[in-house]
């Protein structure tokens, strides 16, 4: 009698889950203190997701989670380090993604997207 009781606690966290959060994965040497995400339609960046003076640590990693609510298509990031690079990616599909992984390739910041 376990075993259902533990699927209906899934399947509640489940629910409770929206298929656009996902982990954030720093793999650049470069910290960021600004972390700004919007539905690419929108003219207008969101509030900076890394609050009281959080960073994202160069091999650090966040999850990122969205309301329940949040519906776009497509979604543009922008991240600014500490020493005021602003790193932007837009129209990313965030749909089903588990990890974005932030990658320095030759002096270039990318997301590998997975």
């Amino acid at each position: 009698m376990k075993l259902p009781f533990f699927l209906f606690i899934l399947s509640v966290a489940n629910a409770l889950a929206n298929d656009l959060d996902f982990t954030l994965v720093n793999q650049t040497g470069r910290s960021f203190e600004g972390l700004y995400i919007t539905a690419s339609d929108n003219k207008d960046w969101d509030a900076n997701l890394l609050l009281d003076g959080k960073v994202l640590a160069a091999g650090g990693k966040i999850q990122v989670r969205f309301k329940r609510d949040a519906k776009s298509e497509f979604w543009d990031f922008n991240l600014v380090d500490d020493e005021g690079l602003s790193v932007t990616f837009n129209k990313i599909d965030l749909a089903g993604v588990d990890t974005v992984t932030l990658k320095d390739v030759n002096g270039t910041i990318t997301a590998e997207i997975e």
